[in-house]
């Protein structure tokens, strides 16, 4: 399981990639501060259901890709922080 995680200007967002989907998303960010978008599939930390994830490269300012063996202390929290 692994995360990504976007950094903007006053904004950092993580979400959990879906399984599998990893390479996709670890080939995607490479778009940072482009002015393109693209659609990772990440999992919905309400429902823990896949979902689709549109970022607006333009917006951030950096994105790495974060692996996690085990449960961690912020597991399951996942979105908006400030």
């Amino acid at each position: 399981m692994g995360y990504v995680m976007l950094y903007g200007v006053g904004w950092t967002q993580r979400w959990q990639v879906a399984p599998g989907a990893e390479d996709l998303v670890a080939a995607e960010i490479d778009r940072v501060g482009r002015d393109e978008t693209a659609h990772l599939a990440v999992v919905d930390p309400g429902t823990g259901e896949r979902t689709t994830l549109v970022v607006a490269w333009q917006h951030v300012a950096a994105a790495v890709i974060l692996g996690s063996e085990g449960e961690g202390a912020a597991e399951g929290q996942a979105g908006l922080y400030r």
